[in-house]
């Protein structure tokens, strides 16, 4: 009988206590070896890194605030423990490059659930000739994250929208272009002005358990960035936490030759969803549409699977972690076309 592979969890914040523990406690061939966070109850706790290194975790998934991403993963890397983390990875391709050195002879996996999920992989088997502009977008009715939480508070979280939504959207049209080199990117960031009004239903993302807050949102809740790469492509990308529509959507549109393809869903755990995903072909002489099915939280079991192949030696990580460099370089240079470069932890080195 194969032994359980034991996973630790890093942070007990909503992703690793609502995504990635039941997920864990389900699959058979993983069990929980500890959770190191000061707020964790009803779970085995490791009060500090000595209590995390001595429940012997053979990967631990790091579910913090993101300006802690890089340290965090490092410091498990260096100690020889293989790391799965939360996007956004990091917040620079130095710290990227950085992990990426460290990462050699250990292993280090993203979260990259968009990726994963069949309407994706759907849309991916079907496009039409290049080269291809793509028009993607994640655009909430409602769903800023606690106003003075870490989540908008600009020097824990780096970015916003861009950088939370937009990391998934990122993902995904970079791979539907193949992750050709990027050649001009030009960005526009919408944020609020002074104090957030928390408590409002149009702000919160409710599915979360967010509370009501007063605290300052000092990240965008809205942004845009278009990019042109080296063959031609071209990516218009809007990620928003807040915005015009009135049910949250995620929307890519691929065009090229002549031919058009539409995904049209809700990513992520939403409850104001899309009421019938599908996916739409235009051709010259053609149109088809086809209704998909709207599993929620089924491409986070298929990053479990992943997270189990990572760690039992089985998956290609290094392949997966290369084409999350990409992701990097567009969202930080978006940031800086912006005019409002992600914030780095001060004294953070990597």
């Amino acid at each position: 009988m194969t032994a359980a592979l034991r996973v630790g969890l890093l942070g007990y914040g909503w992703v690793n206590r609502t995504v990635w523990l039941p997920r864990i406690r389900r699959h058979p061939r993983l069990e929980l070896a500890a959770v190191h966070d000061p707020e964790a109850a009803g779970v085995p706790a490791a009060t500090s890194w000595a209590g995390l290194l001595d429940a012997r975790p053979d990967v631990v998934v790091i579910g913090t605030p993101n300006h802690t991403h890089a340290a965090l993963a490092s410091a498990m890397l260096e100690r020889g423990i293989p790391v799965v983390v939360e996007k956004p990875l990091c917040l620079s391709r130095a710290e990227f490059d950085a992990l990426a050195e460290r990462a050699r002879g250990v292993g280090l996996l993203v979260s990259r659930a968009a990726v994963r999920r069949q309407d994706v992989r759907r849309l991916a088997g079907a496009l039409p000739p290049g080269p291809l502009t793509v028009r993607a977008s994640w655009l909430r009715a409602g769903g800023v994250p606690r106003p003075g939480s870490w989540f908008t508070g600009r020097a824990t979280a780096g970015g916003g929208a861009l950088l939370d939504l937009g990391w998934h959207l990122a993902d995904v049209a970079l791979g539907l272009l193949g992750r050709p080199p990027l050649v001009a990117v030009a960005a526009e960031l919408r944020t609020p002005g002074g104090e957030h009004p928390g408590g409002h239903t149009p702000g919160r993302a409710t599915w979360r358990g967010d509370r009501a807050g007063t605290g300052p949102v000092d990240v965008e809740v809205d942004g845009t960035v278009r990019a042109e790469f080296e063959d031609g492509a071209r990516l218009v990308l809007r990620a928003a936490w807040e915005s015009e529509v009135a049910t949250d959507r995620t929307r890519f549109a691929v065009e090229g030759g002549g031919e058009r393809r539409v995904l049209t869903g809700t990513f992520g755990f939403s409850t104001n969803r899309v009421a019938e995903p599908a996916l739409t072909a235009w051709g010259p002489d053609s149109y088809r549409r086809v209704t998909l099915p709207d599993p929620v939280g089924r491409e986070y079991d298929a990053q479990v699977e992943a997270i189990v192949g990572f760690a039992s030696g089985t998956l290609d990580w290094a392949a997966e972690l290369a084409e999350s460099a990409a992701v990097v370089d567009l969202l930080e240079a978006a940031y800086r076309a912006s005019g409002r470069p992600l914030a780095l932890p001060e004294g953070t080195a990597v």
